[in-house]
C-alpha cells in the first residue's frame, strides 16, 4: 500500500519507527520522508504546526502522486468531559472554527458571511465529511467525532461557544489543512486525533497522548 502519513513532526512518531527499527530517508523535498514498513511504502509528510503549513504541504504531496490512503495522526483538545486523555477519535467531519470577523460585537464565520457555502466543492453532504470511514472502521472502530480547526488553540473560555455553534467534540488545530486538499484531490483519507488535553475537566498528559498515538499507529499499520 502506498501511504501518505501526515504528522506535525518526526518526534511524534519516533516510538513507532523504533518499534520497526527503521529510519526514514530524506527525499528531494525536505518535509517529505520515505520509508518501508511491512507491506507499506510510506511517505511521511512533516506538516509542522498550523493550518497554513499543513494545507500547503499536503497539497504539494497529493499533486505529486496519488496514494491508496492519506493518514493524519494528530493530538488535540477535547470539548467533552467523557473523553479521557489518550482517547483516539475518528474525525469524520472537520469544521472551520475561528475564521471570520466581528460585526457589531457578534462573531460571524465564513458560512454566516456567505463567503463559503456548504453546497460548493469540496464540501460533501453539507460539510467537510470523510466518506472513507465505512471502510476504515472495519480495521479501527474508533468513536466517530466532529473536529474543529481553530487558530486560538486551547482556549477554555471558547469551549461553550464552540460547542453551541459547531457541535464539535474536539479541536484539532489544523485538521482542515489536511481534509480540505484531500477532498479536492479526491484522495481517500483518515484522520485520527488523540486527546492530549481535556478543556472541560482540565486534565492533560502530553506524554501519555504521544504513547497512545504511537500504539494506534502501530496497530493500524499491522491491520490495513
Amino acid at each position: 500500500m502506498k501511504l501518505l502519513l501526515a504528522v506535525a513532526n518526526l518526534q511524534d512518531i519516533e516510538p513507532a519507527l523504533a518499534h520497526y527499527g527503521v529510519t526514514p530517508l530524506v527525499s528531494a523535498t525536505p518535509y517529505l520522508l520515505t520509508i518501508s514498513i511491512l507491506q507499506h511504502e510510506v511517505t511521511i509528510c512533516l506538516t509542522g504546526v498550523g493550518v497554513y503549513q499543513t494545507t500547503y504541504k499536503i497539497t504539494k504531496a497529493l499533486t505529486a502522486q496519488k496514494y491508496h490512503l492519506a493518514l493524519k495522526m494528530s493530538m488535540g483538545n477535547a470539548y467533552k468531559a467523557e473523553y479521557s486523555i489518550g482517547a483516539a477519535l475518528n474525525i469524520v467531519n472537520e469544521k472551520p472554527g475561528d475564521f471570520g470577523t466581528l460585526i457589531t460585537g457578534e462573531w460571524k464565520d465564513h458560512y454566516d458571511l456567505e463567503l463559503m457555502k456548504r453546497e460548493d466543492a469540496p464540501h460533501v453532504r453539507g460539510g467537510f465529511v470523510n466518506l472513507t470511514n465505512a471502510y476504515m472502521n472495519v480495521f479501527m472502530p474508533f468513536k466517530k467525532a466532529v473536529g474543529l480547526t481553530v487558530n486560538h488553540y486551547g482556549d477554555k473560555a471558547q469551549v461553550e461557544n464552540r460547542l453551541a455553534k459547531y457541535k464539535a467534540d474536539c479541536e484539532t488545530g489544523d485538521g482542515l489543512g489536511f481534509v480540505y486538499p484531500c477532498l479536492f484531490e479526491k484522495q481517500n483519507f483518515y484522520h485520527l486525533c488523540v486527546i492530549e488535553r481535556n478543556l472541560v475537566s482540565g486534565e492533560e498528559n502530553f506524554a501519555s497522548a504521544k504513547q497512545k498515538l504511537n500504539e494506534v499507529l502501530i496497530d493500524l499499520l499491522e491491520k490495513i
